[in-house]
């Protein structure tokens, strides 16, 4: 041991080959390095390589919105309004395969007319967080994941785990098997490049938390929480985790029941319950500065009388109609940007979140 400011500390083990120096890691400078970037599946939300997390308690329809999702970007249909990017969707469905078959087939009746969807639904169990399953079976989801690939012709979009219990094994939730887990999850997306979604629970001890170990929540690049109103029974899904875009927004919808057309063994009507969308809500906090909700509110206004886009030079020029100076409108319209209140390119920006109507 080595002293260092009155503290020990190991010394550093030699080379045991010192005649072979390492090479040095790869650096760049920061006004040549280019960001890699992940190309977004669901606009806002999450991109490929990604895992995901659909969180909520027993009965708060985390299946029936994981359905939802599968089938929109499997139908590259716009889900809550939000662009996504199409593409086949396998659903590892262990827990409960019936149940998932009947929404899914009832869902895609009601609002794909029964198209041809590539959304692939498997009854197996991946045994992810299992001390001896882990690895190979995260091995065989991936190979499932490309046979899809190879007879659909294009990428895989998003794989889902309903539920991440379900595929826990042998493993402890709230130790070494959520370890195993998370790695599968994480190596499945990045070997893929496609999402990974997890539906879970939430802690118990913390209903905003996720259950189990915490390499979960650190692991997660999107956290959707599912919440119920029983006296309106309007639920909402709330992004409270995001690494690159803002959080707080929600997806409020109703689950609506539909008639099977197949009577069940009695010959009695038989139902199930699929996803209706009531609105796209931003509730994400209005912008710090005082002329970035100035600004904001006159393209909100415009946005209500008709107007959907405007170039750079146009809001600039709008900032400076108002009265605003014309470096505090080019701030201001800068952190509109970069927070994302405004999306497009500089020619044709418009609001990522608009007003839903005229009287707000």
């Amino acid at each position: 041991m080595m002293s260092y400011g009155g503290e020990s500390m190991a010394v550093v083990r030699p080379l045991k080959n010192p005649d072979v120096m390492p090479g040095p890691f790869q650096v760049c400078r920061l006004d040549e390095a280019k960001a890699a970037g992940q190309a977004e599946i669901v606009q806002g939300f999450f991109g490929g390589g990604t895992v995901v997390a659909m969180v909520g308690m027993p009965g708060a329809s985390k299946s029936a919105l994981a359905i939802d999702l599968g089938l929109h970007i499997s139908a590259a249909a716009p889900w809550f309004d939000l662009k996504v990017a199409g593409g086949p969707v396998v659903y590892f469905a262990p827990e409960a395969p019936a149940s998932v078959l009947t929404r899914a087939n009832a869902a895609r009746s009601l609002k794909f007319e029964d198209r041809r969807l590539p959304f692939y639904l498997c009854q197996e169990t991946p045994e992810l967080g299992g001390d001896s399953t882990s690895v190979p079976d995260s091995e065989r989801m991936v190979a499932t994941i490309r046979r899809v690939e190879s007879d659909e012709g294009v990428k895989v979009k998003m794989a889902v785990v309903d539920t991440l219990a379900s595929c826990m094994g042998n493993g402890d939730e709230n130790s070494d098997g959520m370890i195993r887990l998370v790695t599968a999850a994480k190596y499945i997306a990045s070997t893929v490049g496609c999402a990974v979604l997890l539906v879970h629970h939430p802690s118990k001890a913390d209903k905003t938390g996720l259950r189990g170990h915490g390499s979960l929540s650190a692991a997660c690049d999107t956290v959707l929480m599912i919440s119920n109103d029983e006296k309106s029974g309007i639920r909402k899904a709330t992004l409270v985790k995001s690494r690159d875009t803002a959080t707080d927004l929600q997806l409020c919808y109703s689950l609506e029941s539909v008639t099977l057309p197949e009577p069940d063994s009695f010959g009695d009507v038989r139902t199930t319950v699929v996803v209706k969308p009531l609105r796209l809500s931003a509730t994400k906090p209005r912008p710090s500065g005082a002329r970035q909700q100035e600004l904001l509110a006159e393209l909100e206004r415009r946005h209500r009388a008709g107007e959907t886009g405007w170039s750079e030079a146009g809001i600039k020029e709008t900032g400076r109609d108002m009265g605003i100076r014309p470096q505090s409108v080019r701030d201001a319209l800068k952190s509109l940007i970069r927070a994302g209140y405004l999306d497009g390119q500089p020619d044709h920006l418009s609001l990522k979140f608009p007003p839903d109507d005229g009287t707000k």
